[in-house]
């Protein structure tokens, strides 16, 4: 997928160019130009720039939905690939709170890395609510929370 369609994806999902950067390692300025890029490709800004804050314009919807459709069918056809030749790798993306990702999951991912060690697991850390929001938004693959997250 075009680099420039992922920094979009992490700039819209975070609603921040700060955050885009930490999550992609890359500089704030690299992240402008990527979004500028695309702004100047489809002639219509993306987002809406007031004081500190940024939301996304109506194209910027578009291009966020249509962006979800393509991790998806990117996700989808790794996973596929990679049956056909029985190869297990990919990427694991859990979401657990605080309680379950300090004392139920080290030892778990421990013995998970050990035998599947071509998968990819990150893991996002928060409060119930927030991994609940991370698992809506496709952030994450797999939540775990105790109780109900409402």
């Amino acid at each position: 997928m075009d680099f420039r369609l992922k920094v979009f994806y992490s700039v819209a999902t975070n609603l921040s160019f700060t955050k885009a950067s930490k999550e992609l390692f890359i500089s704030q300025p690299a992240i402008s130009k990527h979004i500028h890029e695309l702004e100047v490709q489809y002639k219509t800004p993306l987002f809406d720039r007031t004081g500190g804050r940024i939301v996304l314009t109506t194209a910027g919807e578009l291009l966020l939905s249509h962006t979800n459709n393509l991790l998806t069918a990117y996700r989808q056809l790794d996973f596929e690939m990679n049956l056909l030749t029985d190869n297990v790798c990919g990427e694991l993306r859990l979401g657990a709170s605080t309680t379950i990702a300090q004392y139920v999951l080290p030892p778990i991912l421990s013995s998970f890395v050990t035998k599947f060690p071509d998968i990819r697991v990150s893991l996002l850390n928060g409060n119930s609510h927030d991994i609940e929001k991370a698992l809506r938004e496709g952030k994450i693959t797999l939540g775990l929370v105790e109780g109900n997250a409402r």
